[in-house]
């Protein structure tokens, strides 16, 4: 499969290691992009589309609630998973309020990824 036949992700977290392990898993099968944290993936959503984005939800400066926001605003088409290790009930219902299809708890396994990523690319 070409890279322009390839359904696109936004990879966004604080976290490089977790931003390299998302790119590692994914990046046979999709065009990654990534951002460090929610303003430049902001920024990103500005000039293009993807066909999913995969957030952090805790992070400096803008938060992955608002990268959801944005990304739902700008196109109510947009897929997006919300990943965090800070989860609790209250959490996954306001992620998934704000427009998120999944929401995948840290520390996962990359099945559990694959899975979510298909299943919201469905």
């Amino acid at each position: 499969m070409q890279q322009s036949d390839k359904k696109s992700i936004l990879i966004v977290d604080d976290e490089e290691i977790i931003r390299e392990f998302l790119c590692e898993v994914l990046a046979e099968n999709f065009a990654i992009s990534v951002a460090c944290d929610g303003r430049e993936a902001i920024e990103k959503l500005k000039k293009r589309k993807f066909d999913l984005i995969i957030t952090d939800l805790k992070m400096p400066r803008v938060s992955g609630e608002e990268v959801v926001k944005y990304a739902r605003q700008s196109d109510p088409d947009s897929k997006v998973i919300v990943i965090s290790g800070y989860s609790s009930l209250y959490t996954v219902s306001q992620s998934v309020n704000s427009g998120a299809c999944a929401f995948l708890s840290k520390p996962f396994s990359i099945k559990e990824l694959v899975q979510t990523v298909n299943s919201c690319m469905a």
